[in-house]
């Protein structure tokens, strides 16, 4: 088994041929050469390449860098030579490889240190920097800044205060209209509608739960508040001719039907000329709610005069 390698010195790297042939005298198989695991640190392993001569012949070329800096020894390498079950060992001879410097000995002295010179400081540029800078931040600041928002006045409408006797009076000549006009008369519809815009009625004005309560209980409310006897009277009479015809399903006449609803016209004059001050002082605490608060200084000229 032969080795063969560089002869000359290698710099830092630098790439070289490493060569190994092996000739046997009889056949064999195969031949194992050394892979990259078998090279130190100080040489890199590039590319191999391996030949096979002829049946008693063959051989590898590594392609290798060296990366030393003194001389070094490429250490004995195995090569296995198999031959059917056998397997024979064979190691490389030590190869050395030598280190060449790229530095001459002869170096010229490094020249001493120049002394720092100083440097006159210019201060116009920085004052001119300055100056510049100062009336772009102005244009900016001009042109950015925050102008006073203006606020404008949104008019709040204020609720308009619906009167009471307004309501009852168009719901009662939305009932006239509805129960003329019907050619199959509903009865049971006509009074609900009659006896509920007397109960709307005095649930605004007395502030009563009229809606929800019982003929009874409406009754005992009116009597607790001290409402008109004609009131109450005409309150009772409706309610309960709309309870029979509700509850005790009686089948009034068309003449009884226009009779409750002229109670209820009767029921509209006489509210309309008792609760007058009543439904007077309901408006003034409403538009109350709504009034703006008096400056302290409308206060004072208030007092003055």
């Amino acid at each position: 088994m032969s080795t063969n390698g560089p002869t000359d010195s290698l710099t830092v790297g630098e790439r070289f041929n490493f060569a190994l042939k092996v000739q046997s005298d009889k056949q064999y198989d195969k031949i194992i050469f050394p892979d990259s695991t078998f090279f130190t640190n100080h040489i890199e392993f590039v590319e191999r390449k391996q030949f096979r001569v002829s049946n008693f012949a063959d051989s590898v070329n590594y392609s290798l860098q060296f990366f030393a800096n003194k001389d070094i020894n490429i250490a004995p390498l195995p090569v296995q030579i198999v031959a059917g079950k056998d397997t024979t060992t064979l190691f490389t001879s030590v190869y050395p490889l030598h280190f060449k410097s790229v530095i001459t000995e002869q170096t010229e002295d490094f020249a001493p240190l120049k002394p720092i010179f100083d440097f006159a400081m210019i201060i116009w540029p920085w004052v001119l920097a300055a100056l510049l800078l100062g009336v772009v931040a102005y244009f900016l600041y001009r042109k950015y800044r925050k102008k006073p928002e203006v606020v404008e006045e949104v008019e709040v409408k204020v609720p308009v205060f619906i009167n009471p006797l307004q309501t009852l009076e168009q719901r009662l000549s939305e009932i006239k209209h509805e129960h003329s006009n019907r050619i199959e008369k509903d009865y049971k519809h006509f009074y609900s509608e009659l006896g509920d815009s007397i109960r709307l009625y005095l649930e605004e004005v007395y502030s009563i739960p009229a809606l929800e309560s019982t003929t009874r209980e409406l009754m005992r409310y009116l009597e607790a508040f001290g409402v008109d006897l004609e009131l109450a009277s005409e309150t009772r009479a409706i309610l309960t001719e709309a309870d029979m015809i509700k509850f005790a399903k009686t089948t009034p006449t068309l003449d009884q039907s226009w009779q409750a609803f002229q109670r209820g016209l009767t029921f509209y004059e006489r509210a309309k000329s008792y609760d007058i001050q009543r439904i007077a002082r309901l408006k003034e605490r409403f538009e109350a709610q709504f009034k703006k608060p008096e400056t302290d200084s409308e206060e004072r000229v208030d007092d003055l005069g």
